[in-house]
């Protein structure tokens, strides 16, 4: 009877074997099917991912390149009141001076600074004899003035720098205002 039951058992193993492993061209198929779009979804995750890797690439390059931008801009607007000093300096030089070669390296100084500002890009504000506008310029003082139009620059007391279109430093300046009757 014993030599029965392990008959039995083996015969269903093998059975449930054969269950197990479908061969129908259906059941293959489906399979196939189930693979394919596996292997399709893994395809898409692989191309997103390397998708944002390369996003994340340009976005880090990107921020590099402004970064650097923005440390150029600090250096050179830290030199704009060396050279505020430097154009004052040379305004109070009397002009049988100009000649004397210690005004002329001076002279020299303040050209090749100017020239420093300039290659970084900033350009200076032009604001003598325009409307003041709040976005350029820094009113410090007004003055009464019959032959200038109501908030006008009359006078620049301290150079403004653009870079841009976009305002580093703005001008310090004097506006006109009506006189009182």
């Amino acid at each position: 009877m014993s030599e029965e039951k392990n008959v039995g058992v083996s015969e269903e193993s093998r059975a449930d074997k054969t269950e197990d492993t479908d061969t129908t061209p259906e059941a293959t198929a489906e399979t196939t099917d189930d693979v394919a779009a596996k292997a399709e979804e893994y395809l898409r995750l692989a191309q997103r991912a390397q998708a944002d890797l390369v996003n994340y690439r340009r976005r880090v390059d990107q921020e590099r390149e402004e970064l650097r931008a923005a440390a150029k801009m600090d250096a050179v607007t830290a030199l704009l009141p060396v050279l505020d000093d430097f154009e004052r300096a040379i305004a109070a030089i009397p002009e049988d001076h100009r000649q004397l070669g210690w005004v002329q390296g001076i002279l020299l100084i303040e050209r090749n600074l100017r020239s420093v500002v300039e290659r970084a890009g900033l350009e200076r504000i032009d604001a003598h004899g325009k409307p003041f506008d709040p976005r350029e310029h820094e009113a410090v003082m007004t003055q009464e003035s019959a032959e200038h139009d109501e908030d006008t620059v009359t006078h620049v007391i301290r150079p403004g720098y653009k870079s841009g279109g976009r305002v580093i430093r703005p001008a310090q300046v004097a506006v006109s205002k009506r006189p009182a009757k």
